[in-house]
């Protein structure tokens, strides 16, 4: 129901997809580079559900979802592949931020420290990653980025005051040579009284599908990684329905 606060309907509106399989990059824009369909429902990546059950829960109604969901994914919200958001510290972050989607609320929840990236083209240029990406470089952002972030120790001592709905973006330590930082992105979903705090994602683990975490496990995990963890980032998104209807009256 609309009327359900916003991490509510992230739940129902997720709770369908719960076991379907992970699969990354299988959305685009119908054409051109990447003609995978801007949206379906059999499968997702970690960032493409996130933005599935946010335009579904943040619509006034269904069909009004794919302006969200464009809105979300795409630079003024023009579904291209050259104005895609495809680097979240870069890009995908501080533009749905400065949109008014989300809010930082990670130094709220303990004490964060500061990370900070520089992105230059030659570490694009020497990243064999960037291989993977149908864009020229100088198309690529570069400058320097940073985010509030959580330590692993920070971020367990606070698992019981993230609230349900927050998105909790998992922060590896800066390389050098690398210009990702962000490698995984889930929310919170409303539990009982008393019950545990549980994450929603698309995740790779165990062949990959769309489940639930404990947070705290998730939390413990992640200081098993190859490549270190350097903590969380906790963004709560904004329920768009009064600001919408604010733009509708002054109209």
């Amino acid at each position: 129901s609309a009327a359900l606060p916003l991490a509510d309907r992230m739940k129902a509106i997720s709770q369908p997809f719960l076991g379907l399989p992970y699969e990354v990059d299988g959305h685009g824009e119908g054409m051109g580079p990447d003609p995978d369909p801007p949206a379906r429902y059999d499968s997702f990546d970690c960032l493409t559900f996130l933005e599935e059950i946010l335009a579904l829960a943040l619509a006034g109604d269904p069909t009004s979802a794919p302006m969200i969901r464009s809105a979300l994914r795409y630079r003024d919200g023009v579904p291209a592949y050259a104005n895609r958001h495809h680097f979240m510290m870069a890009q995908w972050i501080p533009a749905n931020v400065a949109a008014g989607f989300f809010e930082d609320i990670t130094h709220t929840l303990g004490e964060t420290h500061r990370i900070e990236k520089t992105v230059t083209p030659s570490v694009w240029k020497n990243w064999a990653g960037t291989r993977g990406f149908t864009l020229p470089l100088t198309a690529l952002p570069t400058g320097v980025y940073g985010m509030n972030v959580l330590s692993l120790d920070q971020a367990e001592a606070a698992i019981d005051r993230i609230p349900p709905g927050a998105v909790i973006f998992t922060v590896r330590r800066p390389q050098d040579w690398k210009p990702i930082v962000i490698s995984h992105v889930g929310f919170v979903i409303p539990t009982g009284v008393d019950e545990p705090v549980m994450m929603r994602h698309a995740t790779k683990m165990s062949g990959g599908s769309v489940r639930d975490h404990l947070l705290s496990w998730y939390i413990d995990h992640l200081r098993w990684y190859k490549r270190p963890v350097e903590g969380i980032s906790v963004l709560m998104p904004v329920d768009q329905g009064p600001r919408l209807g604010r733009t509708n009256y002054e109209k």
